[in-house]
């Protein structure tokens, strides 16, 4: 029985053809043929189905990207805000710097901020530390009415 297992997997026996019987007679296959030609179906099927797939995660990256050009967009905005930029020049430099990357940007403001800041400057005497008391407050007297007596 050995014997006739290294011959079959050895030898490729030759498949008869309809026309050696007479035209009557269907073709056989051997078991590597029928192998090869279920591996190429299926590579094509495989082949069929990657583009979908490519242009599907391609979209999810482009989604993503948009998405974190927005967050850094709203990060350097808010970065302008916090770090007291005029209003109409932070949409001026909002406008003309690349707002993709916040940390750039950042590093970008940290040069040319100091032209852009707001100085503020207060007029006058500063206000008291421990403003005066004159009266008690309304909270205080309505507590005291309520307060129970033992």
């Amino acid at each position: 029985m050995s014997e006739e297992t290294k011959t079959t997997t050895t030898e490729q026996p030759t498949t008869p053809t309809p026309e050696d019987k007479g035209g009557q007679g269907e073709k056989m296959f051997t078991q590597d043929e029928v192998n090869r030609i279920v591996s190429e179906r299926l590579a094509r099927e495989r082949a069929k189905a990657e583009p979908k797939e490519d242009e599907r995660e391609t979209a999810l990256r482009e989604r993503e990207k948009a998405l974190e050009a927005r967050e850094s967009k709203y990060k350097c905005a808010d970065y302008l805000k916090e770090i007291n930029v005029a209003a109409e020049c932070a949409d001026d430099l909002m406008e003309a710097l690349d707002t993709a990357d916040f940390d750039k940007f950042k590093a970008v403001m940290g040069k040319l901020g100091k032209y852009f800041v707001v100085r503020t400057t207060e007029h006058g005497a500063p206000p008291p530390a421990n403003p005066p008391t004159f009266y008690k407050s309304g909270d205080e007297e309505i507590a005291r009415a309520f307060k129970p007596k033992i």
